[in-house]
């Protein structure tokens, strides 16, 4: 660990330019202690899972609605993600060159990884409203829901996500003496501010948003279920489609912070000083990270698998047909109203 002094020191010690291209690109025996396996798991099936979605969301792109637009960015981000946690072997030596310092900055320091993971986020937040919008105020949402909105948003999604995570991309450089990437140490205010600043955008934002929009979808479900009382197969269908929602709403907001609260402490307690920096190329970070990223590979599950008009469109796919007009997400949002009468309901 450094200082952005120091390094400048470093960089203008140098007596020509050719000692500075003496150091070259190596690279270190790929090691397989058991934590990176995990790390391999998660991220082919977080490519194998989102590349279905990703396939099966576009195949329609010309009838999609604004939740497939959502659900297909969704996987985009968690599909580039499972890829930057391949594992790769560690660098020995980088050169100092435009390359070396753009690997130090992109990819050793994870801003590529850390920008897709908040652009995954925020497209899992904006499912979340898009269905609150469906639930709660189905006119307007039809009105306004189409791709003029939405590809904005989804524009605002990736923008934002790397404004985001721009100090990562600012404090990761090269040290020209040695031939490895650094990370630099700011002032510790500065520190223990980064790390609230990313605890709340990454974690308590995001939670409190989908808690919010779920919550509210279950109890707009629980009044328009309470209008059908007297119609006992109505009441009947209100209630399961109540429980459903309920289901729903535990199970993501259950799965996100299982994922993502460990990260997100150690992170925070890293920058509030509680943990030692060594901590940031632990093992042990390293396996925070991954549980965190597999929220990657339960997205697939939780907001496509669940639909049959996903599988029918991966069906379709593999089929190379596409038998039907309808989008994939394009009844999302009536499936859990009141007023719509289902022949046949089973629980699942």
């Amino acid at each position: 660990m450094r200082t952005a002094t120091a390094g400048d020191e470093e960089y203008s010690s140098f007596s020509s330019v050719a000692e500075q291209n003496l150091i070259t690109w190596s690279w270190k025996g790929m090691a397989w202690p058991w934590y990176v396996i995990c790390e391999l798991v998660i991220a082919v099936l977080g490519i194998t899972g989102n590349v279905l979605v990703i396939a099966a969301v576009f195949g329609r792109r010309s009838k999609s609605r604004s939740t497939d637009i959502l659900v297909g960015n969704l996987a985009i981000a968690d599909f580039v993600t499972s890829i930057l946690l391949i594992p790769y072997p560690k660098l020995n030596s980088i050169p100092n060159s435009w390359t070396g310092a753009l690997f130090c900055k992109v990819v050793e320091g994870e801003y590529l990884m850390w920008t897709t993971v908040t652009a995954s986020i925020y497209s899992l937040v904006a499912v979340s409203l898009d269905r609150f919008f469906a639930v709660v105020y189905p006119i307007q949402f039809r009105r306004f829901a189409n791709r003029r909105l939405v590809n904005p948003i989804v524009c605002l999604i990736w923008v934002g996500s790397c404004v985001f995570m721009v100090r990562i991309f600012l404090i990761n450089s090269t040290n020209v003496i040695l031939g490895k990437c650094v990370y630099k140490r700011e002032h510790r205010n500065l520190e223990i501010v980064y790390g609230i600043y990313i605890f709340v955008v990454q974690f308590v934002l995001p939670t409190v948003l989908m808690l919010a929009t779920q919550v509210a979808i279950a109890r707009s479900l629980r009044r328009e279920a309470a209008r059908f009382v007297s119609n006992e197969s109505t009441a009947s269908f209100h209630h399961i489609a109540r429980s459903r929602v309920l289901t729903l709403t535990l199970t993501v907001v259950l799965v996100y912070v299982i994922c993502w609260a460990p990260d997100q402490i150690a992170f925070f307690s890293f920058n509030l000083g509680l943990i030692t920096p060594s901590f940031v190329r632990s093992p042990f970070a390293r396996v925070v990270t991954a549980l965190a990223i597999c929220n990657s590979c339960v997205n697939p599950i939780l907001y496509t698998l669940r639909h049959p008009q996903f599988r029918e469109a991966v069906k379709d796919f593999f089929r190379n047909t596409n038998k039907t007009t309808t989008p994939i997400f394009g009844d999302l949002e009536s499936q859990f109203r009141p007023d719509k009468r289902h022949p046949k309901i089973e629980i699942t």
